[in-house]
């Protein structure tokens, strides 16, 4: 009885253990191999960025000599898309966040702004909603509902990231979003 007991109870700890580890995992294009792990203790994602691999990927979340690190504890980023040498992330704990761009050449951010949490990645570009000002009731027709349900408003312009030149452009278009 007590060998059972013991038995079960090893193997529940083993399937706890294994249920809280996250597994990594993997985006390549021509240029870079990005290793994705969420935490375990932590809201958000860290990253490994290297040099693309050749055949078949191992993706383990092991830092290798060389390896660009992208996050802390602190950093509550999420893997949004790779395009080109561009990284892009978003960063929140809920609905309101920011979006964040890595030129991966350069190890450099060169995007870190506020935004809606929807955005679109391809390898020509980044398109994002950048939230530049507070929703009034002259400037959000949705204004009032959402003041009814508890909630705020804001302006957000669209902006596309150019991948060829590492460019943002407006427009011209902008919408009223709810926020929290």
């Amino acid at each position: 009885m007590r060998v059972a007991l013991l038995i079960s109870t090893l193997a529940l700890l083993g399937f706890a253990v294994s249920a809280q580890a996250q597994e990594a995992q993997c985006f390549q294009n021509e240029q870079f191999l990005v290793i994705a792990q969420e935490r375990t203790d932590d809201v958000g994602t860290d990253f490994l960025v290297r040099a693309p691999a050749k055949g078949k990927i191992k993706c383990e979340f092991v830092e290798a000599e060389g390896d660009f690190s992208i996050g802390n504890p602190d950093d509550p980023l999420w893997y949004a898309g790779l395009a080109g040498k561009y990284l892009a992330l978003t960063r929140s704990t809920g609905p309101d966040g920011d979006v964040v761009i890595y030129d991966l050449d350069s190890r450099s951010k060169v995007v870190d702004v506020a935004a809606d949490d929807d955005l679109a990645v391809d390898e020509d570009r980044v398109v994002y909603w950048e939230r530049v000002a507070e929703g009034t009731d002259k400037t959000c027709p949705e204004f009032a509902e959402y003041q009814a349900n508890g909630l705020g408003a804001v302006i957000a312009e669209e902006r596309i990231f150019e991948v060829a030149t590492g460019a943002v452009a407006k427009t011209g278009e902008s919408r009223c979003s709810a926020t929290q």
